[in-house]
């Protein structure tokens, strides 16, 4: 057994698993039953490992799947990143987390990955589906036409920005399939998981994702959270040239996933790749595996008081930046990535008759951040 004390002095074991999987994470107060998983992603070796193949609700990590759709349809020359994506009254209806801008709002594909990467706007993710698929149906289509060639067998998708959908669910292992092929695929766009905020008009739009500004070497990628999927986190970080993915599913808060992922993190990049004994194209269950999906709403959503609201679709974090774990200080990474409305070429044949109409109103600023 190896113990590794953190920045606070807290101890974190690490258990080896001789002839299944060298580490088994196990937090001070008990191992979590959630699921998760990290991977070298140079060699696919699996690192660490707990309940990777449960379904689970993935939330805004679906973005991830979205970007991947989108990039896709790029190559294949069907749409360019200066395409235009309009905002119609069905994306406006969508859920916050959300932009807000009104039907008849143009912005370009390369701007609406940026918002929904940073933002996790689901108001624009289901605009950027309609401009991609031809329909929010047609995109739903393509992803699990993505979900079948990429091996991703305990996944399926309903919607393309992961507001609760009963029929949407996917796996942690499936998730490392996902994001390891998004590296490698398109690595021209690795500047969309790890950028930190947005400015807009004047208003700065910050990152959901606190281990860019809070673990040193994180690149990335996407944070998720609804009521029933608790917190979830899909994280890249890099240290000498050597890059680890780590996923964590169902945090009871944004500070436990985020604790648990950095620490994930720290205990791989001290592992070498070679003493996995598996890796991720070979990896299968250790043990009995979910019939159904969890639903961890009574943890992650604990009856509030009255008067008191709470986003749906994506986390702000617990604004708490006092290190824990292997979580440091907030630092500056970058300054934020100026973007713009309008200026797109390359409009959609059919647009809705509301949307038509709208198309010449002056194009509004995305609601403060709160």
């Amino acid at each position: 057994m190896l113990t590794i004390s953190g920045p606070r002095g807290r101890a974190r074991r690490l258990f080896g698993l001789a002839l299944t999987l060298p580490l088994f994470l196990n937090l001070a107060g008990g191992a979590l039953a959630a699921p998760y998983l990290s991977v070298d992603l140079a060699t696919g070796a699996v690192l660490a490992e707990n309940q990777s193949f449960d379904p689970w609700y993935p939330a805004s990590i679906t973005k991830l799947m979205t970007v991947y759709v989108t990039l896709s349809a790029i190559k294949a020359g069907e749409i360019r990143g200066d395409s235009g994506v309009v905002m119609t009254p069905a994306s406006t209806r969508e859920q916050p987390s959300k932009m807000g801008f009104k039907a008849g709002t143009v912005l370009t594909v390369d701007t609406a990955l940026r918002i929904i990467m940073v933002k996790s706007a689901n108001d624009v993710s289901f605009a950027l589906a309609e401009r991609v698929g031809g329909s929010l149906q047609g995109f739903v289509n393509r992803m699990n036409a993505a979900v079948a060639r990429l091996g991703m067998a305990n996944t399926r998708f309903s919607n393309a920005n992961g507001l609760p959908n009963p029929n949407q669910w996917t796996t942690a292992r499936d998730y490392a399939l996902l994001a390891r092929t998004l590296l490698r695929e398109f690595p021209g766009y690795q500047q969309l998981y790890r950028t930190t905020a947005l400015s807009l008009g004047g208003k700065i739009i910050q990152n959901h994702n606190n281990l860019l500004e809070r673990y040193p070497g994180a690149n990335g990628m996407k944070t998720g959270f609804i009521c029933s999927s608790g917190f979830n986190v899909v994280a890249t970080a890099t240290r000498n040239g050597r890059q680890i993915l780590t996923i964590v599913l169902g945090g009871k808060t944004a500070r436990e996933r985020d604790e648990l992922a950095a620490s994930l993190l720290e205990a791989s990049f001290r592992t070498p790749a070679t003493a996995a004994s598996v890796t991720l194209d070979r990896l299968t269950p250790r043990g009995p595996v979910a019939a159904t999906v969890a639903d961890v709403r009574d943890l992650a959503c604990p009856k509030r008081k009255k008067g008191a609201k709470a986003s749906v679709g994506e986390d702000l974090g617990d604004g708490d930046d006092q290190p824990a774990s292997y979580l440091v200080p907030r630092f500056k990474v970058m300054d934020p990535v100026p973007i713009s409305l309008g200026g797109a070429s390359d409009m959609p044949d059919a647009m809705e008759p509301a949307v038509k109409a709208a198309a010449g109103a002056p194009l509004p600023l995305p609601k403060p951040v709160r």
